[in-house]
């Protein structure tokens, strides 16, 4: 009973803050903070697991490989996304070794009649460091390739990703504290140092146990994005709005756009558990704060579906 009412107490909050998003200074994300994304940034898509829950201390000592495929309606990049829809499928295979480290590669396909395909290739090895009382100490390393002519323009001259967080659980719920620092690559009309991201997120896991082999979560989160705003000169630079790429120029020698709060995001997840199998849907919502002439500023709603199978 008192897990019941905490769920309705969560999701009357859910839907208040979403009836609010339109006119809401701030953004609400879609992390799941148990599933490390893989090729969509941190603020879309949730894909393989790192296995660091806090619940079952003796993941930490065992070696799986988990088969992912992902698909997402659309996505987006600490509050970028583009004015077209990039839905995708993206299969994944992640190596969990004992004492935490643990290795993603990921492929995501891109579904656009006119430049679909295989877009974007993803490795991301990692670290996770049992500090013991429910905490972990997290280091991780993405490297993106894209393909020349890639439509995923919120994040095509993105290079490397440097990721630390440090989460801690209390019961149920989860907290959790990101840095990342995003690398571009140089190009002809841009060269910008790059981006940092500083991310708090919260989730709770409302867990219910069916059977010995399975159990039904159902997890909303939240997040906000605070970083340094060199992303959207590189959004600009690829939709060759040359006037909004000016005015973004004045606005940076101005001093007006070194940081700044740049989205809230909100997700609401099922995750279904059978075996070794897991099924998770996923209601994604993610409201920009961080204004730019010529970057859609509306929020965005979108949806995701992740099949995970884990041999131990």
């Amino acid at each position: 009973m008192k897990k019941i009412i905490t769920l309705i107490v969560f999701t009357v909050l859910i839907f208040n803050l979403k009836s609010f998003g339109g006119n809401f200074s701030s953004s609400l994300l879609a992390n799941k903070l148990l599933v490390k994304p893989s090729i969509a940034p941190a603020d879309t898509v949730k894909k393989t697991s790192d296995n660091d829950t806090a619940s079952d201390d003796d993941d930490a000592n065992v070696r799986s490989y988990a088969i992912g495929l992902g698909f997402g309606s659309d996505q987006s990049s600490h509050g970028i996304h583009s004015g077209n829809k990039l839905p995708y499928i993206e299969p994944s295979f992640t190596y969990s070794a004992p004492k935490g480290f643990y290795i993603t590669v990921s492929d995501q396909f891109i579904l656009s009649k006119d430049s679909g395909g295989f877009d974007a290739f993803a490795l991301n090895p990692g670290w996770n460091i049992d500090l013991g009382n429910d905490n972990t100490l997290n280091f991780n390393l993405t490297h993106y390739w894209f393909r020349a002519k890639t439509p995923l323009s919120i994040m095509a001259d993105l290079s490397d990703v440097g990721e630390t967080y440090f989460d801690h659980w209390f019961g149920e719920t989860e907290g959790r504290f990101t840095v990342d620092y995003d690398y571009y690559k140089k190009t002809d009309s841009v060269n910008t140092p790059g981006d940092i991201i500083l991310t708090p997120d919260i989730l709770h896991d409302f867990k219910f146990t069916l059977s010995k082999k399975s159990s039904l979560s159902l997890i909303p989160e939240g997040s906000i994005d605070f970083g340094t705003t060199n992303a959207y000169s590189h959004y600009l630079s690829r939709t060759k709005d040359n006037a909004a790429v000016q005015s973004f120029k004045r606005r940076k020698k101005s001093g007006k756009a070194s940081f700044a709060v740049l989205d809230f995001n909100l997700i609401f997840t099922v995750n279904y558990k059978i075996g070794h199998f897991e099924i998770e849907p996923a209601i994604n919502l993610n409201v920009p704060i961080y204004k730019v002439p010529g970057v859609p500023d509306k929020p965005l709603g979108f949806g995701t579906l992740n099949l995970i199978y884990t041999i131990e």
